[in-house]
């Protein structure tokens, strides 16, 4: 007897998960038997260089990492991972300034001490480029508040400001440089997630992670209502863990299986999926692989498709 339906799913999660473990001990058990030297070469060789992750068809509810029976949603295990790898660039930042920062005056007196060939026009141009560069990690949670980030122009009488300036952008593109690949995946994340919700944003925090933000209803204070990663649908939370999975948890050379993507997607989302995942392979050169059973998943790329066949 189950005392709510959340302690009967996590029964039947239990018990497929351990028909998938005694599938896997016979399938393995199957394929040590064979004969090493009947396996070809080349798939020994590739075997040994390629790392295969699965992305499997229940993406919503995962186990939880520190052991036992219990389960998590799995949107706020990809938010709990995000905010540490906030963090972490934070600290790497911090470490940097804290450097930069203890040998500034040394290095301020060698450069004036050597002069410099900064037009005013190059260093009008760093200084915007920087500005820039700000406003593209605060749209993506990674920076600090811009409202005065526009820094003001010099002109031809503040010659004393040239060197200062131009080591203060060198330093401030160090201090930033912890963030910058982070900030491209979480662009592309941003991107690809937000085309697809309706009447909702995702954002970035960096005290929170993943936050999911009403585009039409207003609380009292006339802001745009927060609302909870339980009022996703499903197809939602099915297209941000899966894509949260590919960008994140993926490294260069990876080979990732994708099972059935097209579960609980709108028909319109499964013509953009390839694409989407065109985008993804262009910036971690990984190698995607999916099993569907959906045309519209295919969309326009009928020169991807491999038919499977049974054994001859």
């Amino acid at each position: 007897d189950f005392k709510s339906i959340k302690e009967e799913y996590e029964y039947i999660n239990l018990k497929r998960l351990e028909m998938k473990y005694r599938r896997n001990i016979y399938f393995h058990s199957q394929f040590d038997e064979v004969d090493t030297n009947s396996r070809p070469k080349w798939f020994m060789e590739t075997l040994d260089k390629v790392n295969v992750k699965l992305i499997e068809t229940q993406r919503i509810i995962t186990a939880n990492d520190t052991g036992g029976n219990s389960y998590v949603n799995s949107v706020q295990k990809c938010s709990a991972e995000l905010l540490k790898m906030i963090t972490d660039a934070v600290k790497a930042s911090s470490d940097i300034t804290s450097g930069l920062d203890s040998s500034y005056p040394n290095r301020l007196i060698n450069k004036l001490r050597q002069g410099t060939i900064d037009t005013f026009e190059e260093l009008n141009d760093a200084l915007k480029t920087l500005d820039n560069r700000r406003k593209m990690l605060s749209s993506v949670g990674l920076g600090v508040d811009t409202q005065d980030s526009d820094i003001l122009q010099i002109d031809e009488t503040q010659t004393d400001l040239i060197n200062l300036l131009k080591l203060y952008i060198d330093d401030s593109h160090e201090k930033l440089k912890p963030f910058d690949a982070l900030s491209i995946k979480l662009k592309l994340f941003q991107d690809i997630i937000n085309k697809r919700f309706k009447h909702k944003e995702l954002q970035i925090s960096r005290g929170s992670g993943l936050v999911f933000r009403s585009t039409v209803k207003k609380n009292k204070k006339d802001e745009f209502e927060l609302m909870p990663a339980s009022k996703l649908s499903s197809g939602e939370q099915n297209e941000l863990i899966l894509f949260y999975k590919l960008i994140f948890n993926s490294q260069q050379g990876d080979m990732i299986l994708i099972d059935e993507p097209e579960l609980s997607l709108h028909i319109s989302w499964q013509n953009e999926f390839i694409a989407d995942l065109k985008d993804v392979t262009s910036i971690n050169n990984v190698t995607i692989i999916i099993a569907t059973h959906s045309p519209d998943i295919i969309n326009d790329n009928w020169g991807l498709r491999v038919k499977l066949r049974g054994v001859e």
